[in-house]
């Protein structure tokens, strides 16, 4: 009896294993490679901007900073001033400007409400790391919120000369697409990424405990089996990462929580959604103004006072509140992080007082409330805010895996139910097939041609990020009409060429459109560029090597085996379970 009961829930979950995989199992393979991507989308910006690669950190004035700043954001109420960093070798400067009136503001928001493009905006000047336009460095302002718009310069750090990139939507456009898809209000877009999240969820457990023999089967591989393969790929990219895949998957739930459960803001903060972040990130306010003009103190002597403070940290960012006033306020955050739970909340920043320059009580430095630090935890577990890039590396890689995990488990479905579909052809095996290869192998193509179009558009081109957005959707469309014109095996093997060659000639393409070679730079010890170029060598080569082996797969004979006499129907993934049962 509990044999029967242990088989019938095995059953059950199989069932639901299956289909909340298969029905949102295309847009979470997207969701899943472009949040695996999103862990080095400061990289994959800095790609893409072959204008920054010949910067180098050699040494660091604020002196000329300073005076910048004072020339050029002349009563600004808020500077911020982010330095080199392995990530990111410019130096960034960006100041608030002053606020918008409230009739601007919304005549802004009607105009945009009735043009339907005011989110699309939103997210691209979110995007774009740099962009031309007022101020060299592009603006960037929440036209819904009527807040102070911020102005954006990039400096080369030896020479405090303004940089001109190209503008780009850069990695920061996979990084929003990953949780607010595209072209649609971002409210709708994360609403269907939760809703997909969560059938994420069910599948995991579900297939856990599907998976009878889970570790096991981790250690089992049989080669040239057909879908037993394909199973076996399956479940060992499913039980390699599957505390990632648990966490990551939580985590992003609970990320989406304020949108997705929003009693908790309506009852702890009276529907006051911006205190409730505030709550949650431990954001400093500032001091206000006290309207008496003073003059900044150095700040180079205050980083300098920072730096023998942190003797085991470095400075990420300085900004200053309220510059050029009597109630100036100086502060200092570390880039280091030593706890996951302490996160980017005040407990990394030391401040100081902007005309004297006398450290502010160290009491204004408070640890993270107990939902503050649950908060920066799942923060820096799904973003990947580490100090150390070994980490995000290891993110990286168990996101791969989870991506592997979710398209064998698609491409299996199709597997399993082929021969049968050769006797009686259907419109529903068709259309997974279909989306299979549109959803998997042009998503790829049109990541390929993303990047390709960051460099082949032409950089003064007017609205250029957005034509980089649309060529990735344009191929991405053209792989799915391809993909109606070809039989399955063919499309595969097209698309797989044509997303490695794209993948895989990207270090070709920096070489010769302005970018360091790779030989350069691994030459000059630039692992930022050669490690996003010996990525793309290994993913675009790994894909080639796929299409190469589904090209010269030959489908083995088997003879049939004559179905058991009173023996309950399974589901094509229940079957592929038992077969092995001695």
């Amino acid at each position: 009896m509990r044999f029967d009961q242990a088989r019938g829930l095995r059953l059950s979950m199989s069932w639901l294993h299956t289909w909340s995989g298969l029905v949102l199992g295309w847009l979470l393979f997207a969701i899943f490679v472009t949040g695996t991507l999103s862990f080095f989308r400061n990289e994959i910006t800095f790609w893409m901007q072959p204008e920054l690669h010949r910067v180098k950190t050699n040494a660091l004035s604020l002196v000329k900073v300073q005076e910048m700043l004072e020339r050029e954001a002349a009563g600004a109420s808020l500077w911020t001033i982010t330095l080199p960093s392995p990530r990111n070798p410019t130096l960034g400067l960006a100041w608030r400007a002053n606020a918008p009136t409230v009739a601007q503001s919304q005549q802004r928001r009607h105009r945009e409400a009735h043009e339907g493009r005011g989110e699309g905006r939103r997210m691209r000047g979110e995007g774009a790391n740099h962009t031309r336009g007022e101020g060299h460095g592009g603006n960037r302002a929440n036209p819904s919120s009527g807040r102070p718009e911020m102005k954006r310069l990039s400096l080369n750090p030896a020479t405090s000369e303004v940089l001109y990139p190209r503008e780009t939507a850069g990695g920061n456009f996979l990084y929003r697409f990953h949780f607010e898809l595209y072209g649609m209000d971002r409210i709708w877009g994360r609403w269907i990424v939760g809703i997909a999240t969560m059938f994420m969820l069910v599948a995991i457990v579900s297939g856990v405990i599907v998976h009878r023999n889970i570790f096991k089967d981790f250690f089992t591989f049989r080669r040239g089996k057909g879908k037993r393969s394909w199973l076996d790929a399956h479940n060992a990219s499913s039980v390699l990462s599957l505390p990632f895949h648990l966490v990551i998957t939580f985590s992003g739930l609970l990320l989406l929580g304020n949108q997705l459960l929003p009693s908790a803001v309506q009852s702890g903060f009276q529907g006051d959604s911006r205190a409730y972040m505030q709550s949650l990130r431990g954001n400093f306010s500032g001091t206000p103004s006290s309207g008496e003009r003073a003059r900044l103190t150095d700040l180079s002597a205050l980083l300098a006072a920072t730096e023998r403070t942190w003797s085991d940290l470095s400075v990420s960012s300085i900004t200053v509140n309220n510059p050029g006033d009597r109630q100036a306020v100086v502060e200092f955050r570390a880039a280091n992080i030593d706890s996951l739970a302490a996160g980017r909340t005040a407990a990394q920043t030391l401040r100081f007082n902007g005309v004297s320059g006398q450290p502010l009580d160290a009491s204004a430095a408070t640890p993270p409330t107990p939902v503050q630090s649950v908060w920066n935890t799942l923060i820096s577990l799904h973003r990947g805010f580490f100090a150390s890039p070994l980490p995000r590396w290891l993110l990286f890689l168990a996101g791969v895996g989870g991506s592997l995990m979710i398209a064998s488990g698609l491409v299996m479905w199709s597997i399993a139910r082929a021969k049968k579909n050769e006797k009686t052809p259907s419109f529903g095996h068709r259309l997974v097939d279909i989306l299979n290869v549109t959803g998997i192998a042009g998503l790829l193509i049109a990541i390929g041609a993303y990047l390709w179009a960051s460099r082949i558009i032409p950089a003064d081109l007017a609205q250029r990020s957005d034509w980089e957005i649309r060529a990735f959707f344009i191929v991405w469309g053209a792989s799915f009409i391809h993909t109606l014109a070809r039989t399955r095996k063919k499309a595969w093997i097209e698309e797989l060429i044509c997303a490695g060659a794209l993948i895989a000639t990207l270090p070709i393409l920096n070489a010769f459109t302005g970018g360091l070679s790779l030989f350069e730079s691994l030459d000059q010890g630039q692992w930022l560029l050669a490690g996003f170029d010996l990525c793309a060598l290994s993913i675009g080569g790994g894909l080639l090597f796929a299409a190469r082996k589904i090209a010269l797969h030959a489908p083995g004979v088997r003879a049939e085996k004559p179905a058991p006499e009173a023996e309950p129907t399974l589901p094509a993934f229940a079957q592929l379970q038992t077969e092995e049962s001695p």
